[in-house]
């Protein structure tokens, strides 16, 4: 059965993980997805000593892989060749550097009228700071997400894990090239498609900050915001995370912990109790979940309908049966490294299920392959390799 995308062909200059990784997204769903690679191929940053990039790795499975010289007129020859079967071009170099090289969305519109062009930039294409290169980080700071984390103005910064505005700045790319998708569809009409770091950050702080606009209150990253609402350490040096936020939640939260009569305690038995008394709690729950291991806190709580979830690190969700039944976590074959798991689709789709398309590709795989397709003779191919130009 095809997936969602079958049939959909994109060419991803993408570099790094903001556009690989919008790429992966769309190669799950069905895509064909081009990776557009100078000769000698990206940099595998991070690699170790077996030549392994978790990087590479990750935001490139089930690719093709062409390399081409982008700075040769007979290299993006071979470009515009391809944008006659080619639905979507993905790209994330600095604003400018695509139509520097004559290979931007106006250059490659008259090839076809209903192209989709997709850019991933740091900023937005507008404003002061447009034509600037985007670093994870550096978003994360200036999206305000880094005084979030860290508890608000005043506080100490705190970054998110590395990549993660690189990561919801592909999420939302590969969310706007499928509207643009579903767009050209109903009027067929292509369009220019741009999604910045920024703005990525901010749709996903809606939350706080919509409450900062309405308040003027920004209240910040706190350790425990609710005694109720947070994760404690157990016996054996595990953490356990709760969720009893509403009073039902508490009642049936305080029979699995064996203090029903915190049901009537007045400093705990309403919200506004819990809240006012907020530090005696924790305390009390602090020392009382120290009692046992988790694996017992957790059945415990599974018993009275208590919403929980243990704790865990990456190697015990790579084992985890919910992670696995669901897709999640899927093992892969790969040419180099042999059998490894690797992240699976988060989406699932009845009629048209996404699937992992194989491994990353080799670099320039698929040169002479997707040259063929294009009409390209021998001759032809092999005169473009000496001249460098593939």
């Amino acid at each position: 059965m095809p997936s969602a995308l079958d049939g959909i062909r994109v060419l991803d200059f993408g570099r790094i993980q903001q556009g690989p990784f919008a790429g992966v997204l769309l190669s799950d769903m069905g895509a064909d997805v081009i990776k557009i690679e100078e000769p000698g191929g990206e940099a595998r940053m991070g690699s170790d000593e077996r030549g392994f990039s978790g990087m590479y790795e990750a935001n490139n499975r089930g690719k093709r892989s062409i390399t081409v010289n982008l700075r040769d007129d007979a290299g993006r020859d071979v470009i515009r060749r391809l944008i006659p079967s080619t639905d979507v071009v993905l790209e994330n170099f600095r604003p400018g550097r695509m139509e520097q090289w004559g290979i931007g969305y106006e250059d490659l519109k008259p090839i076809r009228e209903d192209l989709i062009f997709a850019s991933a930039s740091g900023w937005g294409r507008k404003g002061p700071w447009g034509t600037r290169g985007g670093y994870d980080h550096v978003a994360q700071a200036f999206s305000g997400v880094m005084s979030e984390q860290g508890g608000g103005p005043g506080h100490t910064p705190q970054a998110l894990i590395g990549g993660f505005a690189d990561s919801i700045g592909a999420m939302m790319l590969a969310y706007g090239i499928v509207t643009a998708l579903v767009a050209r569809e109903r009027t067929g009409v292509g369009q220019h498609v741009d999604c910045s770091l920024i703005g990525a950050m901010l749709s996903l702080q809606q939350r706080p900050l919509t409450i900062f606009f309405g308040t003027g209150v920004q209240v910040g990253f706190e350790h425990r915001r609710s005694a109720t609402y947070t994760h404690y350490e157990c016996r054996d040096g595990k953490y356990v995370a709760i969720a009893a936020n509403t009073q039902a939640m508490w009642e049936r939260f305080c029979d699995a912990i064996g203090k029903p009569e915190w049901k009537a305690d007045g400093r705990f038995a309403g919200p506004f109790d819990r809240a006012r008394d907020k530090d005696a709690l924790v305390a009390e729950l602090e020392e009382l979940f120290l009692a046992r291991d988790r694996d017992e806190w957790t059945e415990l709580l599974a018993a009275h309908d208590v919403p929980y979830g243990p704790v865990l690190d990456y190697a015990e969700l790579s084992e985890h049966p919910q992670f696995l039944e669901n897709g999640y976590v899927q093992d892969i074959d790969h040419p180099v490294f042999g059998r490894m798991k690797t992240v699976g689709p988060p989406i699932q789709m009845s009629a048209t299920p996404p699937r992992i398309q194989g491994a990353p590709p080799q670099v320039g795989q698929h040169t002479e392959e997707i040259m063929l397709d294009l009409g390209f003779s021998w001759p032809e191919i092999l005169a473009l390799r000496d001249r460098g130009a593939v």
